[in-house]
């Protein structure tokens, strides 16, 4: 990304001791993780589109599951779940969607969901530019707008760990420009590539890099 939702290597940004881990700390925060799992309707669930609208001042301020709560209720809204006055109002009257085909997960669709396999891999024929063991350098690109490539790794030599098949290019394209389907790949990154003498010997970051973040090694 290019914008404040990216601290990957970035000093002053620890989480706070609230947020680190795995564990749920508040009731709040299972109901929040619950209801994203839950929302398995088309328009209603939010994704990383939807945290990184989020203002930079407001979401450094945030705690982990507050983000994924105010990007829940943005979706809900554009998607015509809830209204204005049903969030403001949470324990007055709600309406039923004025949706074509319109009907509520069940508990039974969310486990459901939780077993299907969401991968967006794509079953179409495009060349690999790279094969696993292969060495290659993350451009030192800065584009505008969203881009999936992390600041960190700009300009660092990685070795192709995993070909995840086929996706769709995630980043932002100039107008006209048409997006691209290209191979997804893990590159393992050693720790002292990224990180120079602080990085650990013993220490790799895996990071999922589409083909056109990528340049060969000669």
């Amino acid at each position: 990304m290019q914008g404040i939702h990216d601290l990957g290597g970035m000093d002053g940004f620890t989480l706070p001791e609230r947020d680190q881990g795995r564990v749920l700390a508040e009731e709040w925060e299972r109901e929040v993780w619950g209801l994203l799992f839950s929302l398995g309707i088309p328009g209603a669930s939010p994704g990383v589109r939807d945290l990184e609208s989020i203002p930079p001042a407001l979401y450094l301020g945030m705690p982990y599951y507050a983000r994924w709560l105010w990007a829940l209720e943005r979706s809900l809204l554009a998607s015509g779940i809830v209204t204005e006055t049903e969030l403001q109002n949470p324990d007055g009257p709600l309406t039923a969607p004025d949706i074509p085909g319109f009907e509520p997960t069940s508990p039974e669709d969310a486990i459901r969901l939780l077993a299907t396999d969401t991968s967006a891999e794509l079953d179409v024929a495009v060349p690999a530019r790279y094969s696993v063991g292969d060495l290659v350098v993350a451009k030192n690109d800065y584009p505008v707008g969203i881009t999936r490539m992390p600041g960190y790794v700009r300009g660092r030599q990685g070795v192709i760990s995993r070909d995840h098949g086929v996706h769709p290019f995630q980043d932002a394209l100039p107008p006209g420009e048409e997006r691209r389907l290209q191979h997804l790949y893990s590159v393992r990154f050693a720790g002292s590539e990224l990180w120079g003498l602080r990085g650990h010997a013993n220490d790799n970051v895996y990071v999922d890099l589409w083909a056109d973040h990528l340049d060969p090694v000669d």
